[in-house]
C-alpha cells in the first residue's frame, strides 16, 4: 500500500509540476470545427458528453471510458506515466461506480475551492491563484451549458437545485473535471488570474450574464450549430510564475508532505484511500 501511495504521489507532483513552454508576452490557442474524411469533428466536450450519455453505474468499462475523456481532455498537464495512470483512473472510476450506485456521499464543491486554496497557501502563491465559489459556480455553469448530461444536476427529487454552488455535491468524475478546470483557469486564463476581490468586482456579473443569455438562446433554438472557431488567449508571465513557485516548492517537499498532498488530493474528489 505504501508502494502504491509513492507512486501516486509522484503522479500527483508531475501533475502540479507540468512541463508548458511559453513564447513570448501571451499565446493563442485556436480551436476549429472541421471534419475528417466524412466525419464531423468532435469537440473534447462532445465526447465527455456521449460518454455521459452511456455511463452505467453498474458497468465498470463504461464509467472508465468517461474517465479516460475526463483525463483526455486538453489540460495544463502533460500525459501522465502510465502506471500512475492506471492507479489514478482505477481509483477514480471505483469511486464513481459506487457513487452512482448510492455508496459514496459525493463531492461538496466547497472541498474543491478550499484544496485549490490550500495548494496556494501551502504553495505560497500571489493572491490570483486563490479560487472563489462564484469562480467554481461560472465554471460549473459553462460545464452544465455544454455538457448537460455530465455536468447537470440531476433532475431527482432529493436534488434541491437551489442550492449554492459551494453546497452542491458531485460526483468524483464531475469534481475531478471541475478541479482541473480550476487549475486550468488559474494556469492560462488572464481573466481568472486575478485577485478574488478584484474577479468578484469585475469579471462575476458579466460573465455569469452572458452564460446566462447564452443558455436561453440556446435553448429556445436559436442559436446556429455555434462559433466555427474560438481563440484562447494565455498571460505567459502569470502563468509561468505560478509553474516555477510550484515546482520550486515541490522540490524543496518531504516525502511527508508529498504523501499528505496525494491524501488532499484524493479526498478532494472523493477518492478514499
Amino acid at each position: 500500500m505504501r508502494i502504491h501511495r509513492l507512486i501516486v504521489a509522484f503522479a500527483v507532483l508531475t501533475l502540479c509540476t507540468s512541463a508548458v513552454s511559453f513564447a513570448g508576452s501571451a499565446a493563442q490557442v485556436r480551436y476549429e470545427e472541421y471534419t475528417v474524411g466524412s466525419q464531423p469533428y468532435k469537440s473534447p466536450w462532445q465526447k465527455m458528453e456521449e460518454r455521459a450519455k452511456l455511463e452505467n453505474p453498474s458497468d465498470g468499462n463504461s464509467v472508465r471510458a468517461l474517465v479516460d475523456e475526463i483525463f483526455d481532455y486538453p489540460h495544463s498537464f502533460g500525459e501522465i506515466p502510465p502506471v500512475m495512470d492506471i492507479i489514478i483512473k482505477e481509483r477514480l472510476t471505483q469511486a464513481e461506480m459506487n457513487y452512482k450506485l448510492g455508496r459514496g456521499p459525493g463531492v461538496e464543491v466547497a472541498d474543491l475551492i478550499h484544496f485549490v486554496n490550500t495548494l496556494a497557501d501551502k504553495f505560497q502563491l500571489p493572491d490570483y491563484a486563490r479560487t472563489t465559489s462564484h469562480q467554481a459556480e461560472v465554471l460549473c455553469f459553462s460545464a452544465e451549458i455544454s455538457m448537460p448530461t455530465f455536468m447537470g444536476v440531476p433532475s431527482t427529487p432529493q436534488v434541491d437545485k437551489t442550492v449554492r454552488t459551494d453546497s452542491r455535491r458531485l460526483s468524483p468524475a464531475q469534481a475531478t473535471y471541475l478541479l482541473l478546470d480550476l487549475f486550468n483557469a488559474k494556469l492560462f486564463s488572464p481573466e481568472y488570474q486575478l485577485a478574488p476581490d478584484e474577479w468578484e468586482k469585475t469579471q462575476y456579473g458579466p460573465t455569469m450574464e452572458k452564460l446566462t443569455k447564452y443558455k436561453e438562446l440556446k435553448e429556445s433554438g436559436q442559436l446556429s450549430s455555434g462559433p466555427k472557431a474560438g481563440v484562447l488567449t494565455f498571460s505567459a508571465s502569470r502563468s509561468g510564475d505560478i509553474l516555477s513557485t510550484v515546482s520550486r516548492a515541490i522540490s524543496e517537499m518531504s516525502l511527508t508532505d508529498g504523501l499528505d498532498l496525494v491524501d488532499q488530493a484524493f479526498a478532494a474528489v472523493g477518492i478514499g484511500k
